[in-house]
């Protein structure tokens, strides 16, 4: 599937946060994989996906139900606005049939920055084929730790601090 024009910067955002941790990324021409993702021919989803594997010693199995060995799925969000600029939160798509551990790199375009979590499949077994996850962050940007209202599930408690504790 191509990346949507529009897309292309938060594409190149993710990818610019994992690339050092793809293996023999220090062997590959930076400028080359640098316009390679610039005008969308990288899989950075796959990238990803092999980041993970390798900085948590496991392979890359890409099934329907996980991408990574130990059962987990790889997943990227972007934080976007929503309900007619009411709501600013990361959705977590395509969660349905994942049998394992979420692990997902979300990046917040407002204020630049990626935020990491480790969500266990008992915490999203519950969603419908129909729904998403929802990360959910203030109009400016800044994560919204406490729920503004009661919720079944915080998404926060499962953030972890870095890309490293991500893939552990």
């Amino acid at each position: 599937m191509a990346t949507k024009l529009e897309n292309l910067p938060l594409e190149v955002a993710h990818f610019n946060n994992f690339k050092q941790f793809i293996p023999n990324f220090e062997r590959m021409c930076k400028d080359t994989i640098e316009l390679l993702a610039e005008v969308g021919l990288l899989q950075v989803s796959t990238g990803f996906e092999y980041a993970i594997a390798t900085v948590g010693k496991y392979t890359v199995i890409s099934t329907d139900a996980a991408d990574i060995s130990d059962g987990s799925d790889a997943k990227l969000s972007s934080v976007r606005t929503s309900g007619r600029g009411k709501s600013y939160s990361a959705p977590v798509t395509n969660i349905y049939n994942k049998t394992g551990a979420l692990r997902v790199h979300v990046y917040e375009r407002k204020q630049d920055k990626f935020y990491y979590f480790v969500i266990p499949n008992k915490a999203y077994i519950h969603i419908p084929r129909s729904s998403n996850i929802e990360i959910p962050f203030e109009l400016n940007g800044t994560p919204r730790k406490v729920p503004a209202r009661p919720v079944i599930q915080n998404w926060w408690k499962y953030e972890v601090e870095s890309f490293e504790l991500l893939c552990a």
